[in-house]
């Protein structure tokens, strides 16, 4: 029978961080178990001491990988919570706007800022000529006005790109008047009024809390998109670039769209029928588990506690709670924040591919390229195997 440890001595015994063990389990390369508590995660000692021994060859071969070890001071995460700068993000989330913590990740410093000025005139003509150029808003308008700011802006610095870039995306990827959004209220209010035709106030305080929760993941893929482009210099807003492209994939900021589809199904056939269906069929239900948090996403109740307060004159909320309660009893995965985010998108009437995940982790983007731009340059390079 094989004995397990804790994360720690896991970590310790391999000689790397908690972040790269988490990685080996969610390749296969780790079995994990859940101790008695509910919560703690143990690990088998003979995954662990093959790993470290290489004495054995794995039965079957592990996924194509990449492992990168970044020292950072931006994100700190595990399955206790997750941390900008030192400071707990649900609590973050209760109690500071967005451009607050975008400025702590630039900055250090939490600082008293509650709205940032309307973004430069021309850099807005500029989003909007460009977006409609290309006919497209969302992340690839994004990226398009990426490029351009770009060229207007070559010397920006990561935080003055970032702030300039979430300054003018409402511009693009607004489905309203742009003369509705409110320039002078948070980046929220402003993404409320650029999806919602009549938005309610409380509408706002949640896609701010929303774009809290999401400004950063540590090193996920679309982050380490950003430090990989960001390595070779091309300037801050190429970068982003790079970064809103990894988001733009089904598999990372399209998620939750896949969650709010699923409650759609859930609103026709009921939440226990679309469960079980699932289910049987072998399905991944979207919003669920985590490659980090074997327990509860802490990202996620801070959500779902403004999203219970939004006006819902369809019901909709009740579809949401109905699914929680389902899947609560069927399954031992628990939800996680895309799950959050979905259910706002639902339960507020947006449509179900707008873009606040994109929004959000611009903030995290700029500060992790300052980071990577401060330290000795680097050039990622990946280790080809011979296909046999």
């Amino acid at each position: 029978m094989s004995r397990f440890v804790g994360a720690g001595e896991a970590a310790r015994l391999l000689g790397i961080q908690k972040a790269t063990l988490y990685a080996y389990v969610s390749r296969g390369l780790i079995e994990r178990r859940v101790a008695v508590d509910g919560r703690t995660s143990l690990y088998a000692v003979d995954d662990v001491e093959s790993l470290a021994g290489r004495g054995r060859r794995r039965e079957v071969e592990p996924r194509p990988s990449l492992d990168v070890q970044i020292v950072t001071g931006v994100t700190t995460l595990d399955e206790s919570g997750v941390r900008y700068v030192g400071h707990d993000v649900a609590e973050l989330s209760r109690t500071a706007t967005y451009e607050q913590v975008a400025e702590l990740l630039w900055t250090g410093e939490l600082g008293v800022a509650p709205a940032w000025p309307a973004p430069d005139p021309d850099d807005l003509a500029t989003a909007v000529a460009i977006t409609e150029a290309v006919g497209a808003g969302g992340v690839p308008g994004l990226m398009a006005v990426a490029a351009a700011l770009a060229v207007r802006h070559p010397g920006d610095d990561p935080a003055t790109a970032a702030r300039r870039l979430i300054g003018v995306a409402p511009a693009v990827v607004r489905r309203q008047p742009l003369a509705r959004i409110p320039w002078t209220s948070g980046i929220g209010a402003r993404l409320a009024a650029a999806w919602h035709p009549d938005p309610p106030a409380e509408l706002g305080r949640t896609l701010d809390r929303a774009l809290v929760l999401l400004a950063d993941h540590e090193l996920a893929t679309s982050t380490l998109a950003v430090r990989v482009a960001g390595s070779t210099w091309p300037g801050p807003y190429l970068a982003y670039a790079a970064g809103l492209a990894a988001i733009a994939g089904p598999y990372h900021g399209g998620a939750a769209r896949t969650v709010h589809r699923m409650l759609e199904e859930a609103e026709q056939e009921g939440a226990a029928s679309v469960v079980l269906r699932r289910l049987q069929a072998r399905e991944r239900l979207p919003g669920y588990g985590h490659k980090v948090y074997v327990g509860d996403d802490p990202r996620l109740v801070p959500l779902l506690e403004l999203i219970r307060e939004l006006p819902d004159p369809l019901g909709r909320l009740d579809v949401v709670e109905d699914l929680l309660m389902e899947t609560g009893v069927r399954m031992t995965k628990r939800p996680n924040v895309d799950l959050g985010l979905g259910a706002l998108t639902f339960v507020a009437g947006l449509p179900d591919d707008v873009e606040p995940f994109a929004v959000a982790r611009l903030a995290g983007f700029g500060a992790h390229l300052q980071e990577e731009l401060e330290e000795r340059p680097v050039r990622y390079r990946g280790l080809a195997r011979a296909k046999p």
